[in-house]
């Protein structure tokens, strides 16, 4: 066999096993389309903080804070401090997308009530429960002292309905979001809460499922946090924002985390690690928000 005959055949062998990848990813891509945003581009002042419970809960929103950033945006994003390794490896994958990273130093065990009984802290509870739970007095003060120091107009935050995939510090964290701003003792314009469409939310979940039940779980873990929360999922999008100029700085973002974190990321951001940041955010091409409005 020639050599160019040679390279021709592997060319074709490498095209069809991309091809291949490229369909095991596109199955959880968005088929859904919303109205594309238009109020943050006239927004003034541009302020915006993220404001979750964990340092990875911003991965679905990445790219709309790069590309705010570009524009000119002031943003910060606050959440629970962890280890030293992981407050550093959130700074570290930060470091290009946004301007301040924030911790609120209050260990679980100062934030939450259950950890002597609740062995699986991750799992659901009942929303008239989470006052109980956590100690929302605490939480509230160390969360209002960084909003109200950095000021923002926009808050961004996952939803108060499911909390993307269940877990109750996401949905309680979203839930203060909205209270303290009802209560007038935080003072955004808006809450932009990432969300997924259903069709993207349907099947990642499902490969979730399928996943936990390899590592002896149920796999029903999903269809349990919709039936405590009482909703079918999470709210529907307002706007979609296209994010295909910052695939480079989103897929820089997911790989700067530590291995564990960049595990767990995998489970709603399918095989993000094995293609390039083209390929991948060109399927991924949009990021989606509901838009709650206050006066």
């Amino acid at each position: 066999m020639n050599n160019n005959l040679y390279l021709f055949l592997i060319s074709i062998l490498c095209l069809n096993y991309s091809c291949k990848n490229i369909k095991d990813i596109t199955q959880f891509a968005p088929t859904e389309t919303f109205l594309n945003d238009t109020l943050l581009q006239n927004i003034e002042p541009k302020r915006a903080m993220i404001i979750v419970a964990h340092d990875d809960d911003m991965c679905g929103m990445a790219g709309t804070i790069s590309k705010l950033n570009k524009d000119g945006w002031e943003i910060a994003v606050v959440s629970f401090s962890k280890s030293p390794e992981r407050n550093a490896a959130q700074i570290l994958a930060c470091r290009n997308i946004l301007d301040t990273v924030m911790f609120v130093n209050l260990t679980p065990e100062q934030y939450r009530n259950d950890l002597k009984s609740n062995k699986n802290p991750y799992d659901p509870i009942p929303k008239n429960r989470l006052n109980d739970v956590f100690n929302k007095e605490v939480i509230e003060r160390e969360y209002i002292k960084y909003i109200n120091e950095f000021k923002p107009t926009v808050i961004f935050s996952l939803d108060n309905e499911m909390g993307g995939y269940g877990h109750p510090e996401h949905v309680f964290i979203s839930q203060m979001v909205i209270d303290l701003t009802s209560d007038k003792l935080i003072s955004p314009t808006y809450i932009y809460q990432s969300v997924y469409t259903q069709h993207m939310e349907n099947t990642i979940m499902k490969r979730h499922g399928e996943r936990m039940k390899t590592w002896g779980f149920s796999g029903n873990e999903w269809k349990n946090a919709k039936k405590i929360y009482e909703v079918s999922g999470m709210p529907e999008p307002s706007v979609q924002i296209n994010i295909t100029s910052e695939a480079k700085l989103k897929m820089e973002y997911l790989k700067s985390y530590n291995k564990r974190e960049r595990e767990i990321l995998d489970f709603f951001i399918p095989h993000f690690e094995k293609f390039s940041a083209e390929e991948y955010f060109t399927i991924f091409d949009r990021e989606f928000f509901r838009i709650i409005k206050f006066k």
